[in-house]
């Protein structure tokens, strides 16, 4: 597995040099693979159950659309998030909802949200990929979940992860590949 992810990751190096792609673009492609490879190596890792890998990879948007069911996240905002991880530092999920989740699933899902999992990416992007300075939103982005860690995200003031989760262009935080990292943290939180 580490060998085909280090074929990958050179592979995605090459890449960057002979695409006509901007940079913002050649950047959300590569995030969107990180994010996939992260996914697959605890598939792998794990040796989870084949009959189950629809739902596995698709965790968070079911993750996601419960919390949308059990009247928690409100909408698919950085508005609703906000109030969903307010919500979640003032401990108003209650217990009960990852039960509940867990016997919807019909399998403990507690591996597939690793905390700092999806954010690794956004170092990958900017450490090793370099294609991400200090003025964009990745970077800003991850300063603030930095910041937040620091602080021991929601046990203090989650000011911080607000604050970066703001930098994340409205456009791409439609998509769930960005909000993953929000919904490892709630689940390692809460469950």
């Amino acid at each position: 597995m580490k060998k085909i992810f280090q074929i990958i990751v050179l592979t995605l190096i090459t890449a960057c040099g002979t695409t006509n792609h901007s940079t913002k673009s050649i950047a959300d492609e590569k995030f969107e693979l990180c994010s996939k490879l992260r996914n697959e190596e605890l598939i792998t890792l794990y040796k989870l159950d084949e009959e189950k890998l629809p739902y596995i990879r698709n965790i968070h948007s079911l993750l996601e659309n419960y919390l949308i069911q059990e009247d928690y996240l409100k909408e698919i905002s950085k508005k609703g998030y906000t109030h969903l991880l307010n919500n979640v530092k003032l401990n108003l999920i209650k217990p009960e909802f990852f039960e509940k989740f867990k016997n919807h699933l019909g399998y403990d899902p507690n591996i597939l949200f690793p905390r700092g999992g999806h954010s690794r990416c956004y170092d990958y992007l900017i450490t090793n990929l370099k294609i991400i300075d200090e003025n964009s939103w990745q970077y800003k982005f991850r300063d603030g979940y930095w910041k937040s860690e620091a602080n021991g995200f929601f046990i203090s003031d989650i000011t911080e992860l607000i604050k970066g989760m703001n930098e994340i262009p409205d456009e791409k935080f439609q998509m769930i590949m960005y909000r993953k990292v929000f919904l490892n943290l709630i689940y390692a939180h809460l469950n």
